[in-house]
């Protein structure tokens, strides 16, 4: 039967939604929009970077002149480097996989590799050289080393935090949000890798954004988030799905989070929230059915 609504401390989760202080996505699969700067003479260090931006080889000199150069910036010319640099490290991301991906690279790697193992560290250890050049180069851009699957480059999001205080609140809000999933993705290889309380804060925290911040240029790519999360909320992955495979019964540990976090929730905020919204009416739906997920349910997934 449906669990009662027990008590547990998500008041600081639900009341701080609006304010995301960080913890990505694996990375945004939507390739982020660019926006252009306006039409004022750019100070020198915004040139400079954007001179910097224009090649791969020198990506790691652009972020590097950012960071030193950021704060000689007006804070429009903050938000479009920060932006641009974001566009530039997902452009080059198909050609760092392919490179990475390469079975020479993934078996060396493979060989020394340990949980978190940083990108200068793995370069260090492997023994072929033409490995420790795809390496030092991948390096040198500015991505970090994560395992998903197999070994891939991601872009480390933790480090566009030392941009927070010159570029605007909504872009401050998307770096926290995106350092969270790069440093504690919610799902990798189909398994789910954080708990039902934080599946659900995710998508809350996405839903947040795109409500608070609709004419961010960040917003489409929130929404993206927000639809691969909901996902996740009302079906789990693959390897951990939300409803148990044998007998399709309601997974105990979802059902007791969802049911808490409504109930710190509260009736106002789930109003005001089509997610929380949706997912009241799911568990009450999953109850009559018997906690399990009959035709009727799946009708209502199929639905949203």
């Amino acid at each position: 039967m449906r669990p009662k609504r027990l008590t547990k401390n998500l008041a600081a989760v639900l009341a701080s939604a609006m304010l995301f202080t960080g913890t990505g996505i694996t990375v945004l699969g939507a390739f982020p929009q660019k926006i252009e700067a306006a039409a004022v003479k750019p100070t020198t260090a915004f040139a400079l970077f954007e001179q910097r931006l224009q090649k791969p080889s020198s990506l790691g000199l652009a972020q590097a002149t950012l960071v030193n150069r950021i704060g000689q910036m007006t804070q429009l010319e903050a938000n479009l480097a920060v932006l641009h640099l974001e566009n530039a490290l997902k452009a080059y991301l198909p050609t760092a996989t392919k490179r990475m991906n390469a079975p020479v690279v993934q078996l060396n790697i493979k060989n020394i590799y340990t949980t978190g193992m940083p990108m200068a560290l793995a370069r260090s250890k492997v023994r072929q050289a033409e490995v420790r050049v795809v390496l030092q180069d991948l390096e040198g851009m500015g991505y970090k080393l994560v395992q998903d699957g197999g070994f891939v480059p991601a872009l480390p999001y933790k480090n566009f935090k030392v941009f927070k205080p010159y570029v605007s609140k909504d872009l401050q809000v998307y770096i926290d949000l995106m350092a969270t999933e790069s440093e504690q993705p919610v799902a990798a290889g189909e398994r789910l890798m954080v708990d039902w309380y934080q599946v659900i804060e995710r998508a809350v925290q996405y839903e947040d954004f795109v409500q608070t911040y609709k004419t961010s240029n960040r917003a489409a790519a929130m929404t993206e988030a927000l639809v691969r999360a909901k996902r996740i909320v009302f079906n789990g992955t693959p390897k951990t799905p939300l409803f148990d495979k044998k007998t399709q019964v309601i997974l105990e540990k979802a059902a007791i989070a969802y049911e808490n976090t409504l109930s710190e929730a509260g009736p106002e905020r789930i109003e005001g929230s089509r997610l929380l919204t949706e997912l009241d009416d799911f568990l009450l739906l999953v109850e009559k059915n018997g906690d399990q997920r009959t035709q009727a349910v799946i009708d209502y997934l199929n639905a949203l």
